[in-house]
């Protein structure tokens, strides 16, 4: 099956603000974030699936980047997959609850 992918707007403002702090950190290490992320998300079209639900009555599924502590927050839709958030892994569930919910 081939899936539609749809980022929610917000997810633009996490990835900035997650660069910004990377590239403060070390410079360019703010670009390799965002190709992991990139990396991350391309990988989510070939299998939805093969990610385990975490949050059963919302059917939401968390993928990682590699090597940065950071969660994709997901649900698959029919034929869409629909990201939510891109989060630091230690932030608690309402991070991210009010965006799907919405």
């Amino acid at each position: 099956m081939k899936y539609r992918l749809v980022v929610r707007p917000e997810v633009d403002d996490d990835l900035l603000a997650a660069e910004t702090w990377y590239d403060n950190q070390r410079q360019g290490l703010g670009a390799r974030f965002l190709q992991a992320v990139r990396e991350a998300i391309a990988s989510l079209a070939e299998n939805p699936q093969r990610f385990r639900v975490r949050h059963r009555a919302l059917q939401v599924r968390w993928a990682y980047p590699a090597v940065f502590p950071y969660r994709i927050v997901f649900r698959v839709l029919n034929d869409t997959i629909v990201i939510y958030a891109v989060i630091h892994s230690a932030r608690r569930t309402r991070a991210w609850r009010n965006r799907v919910k919405a």
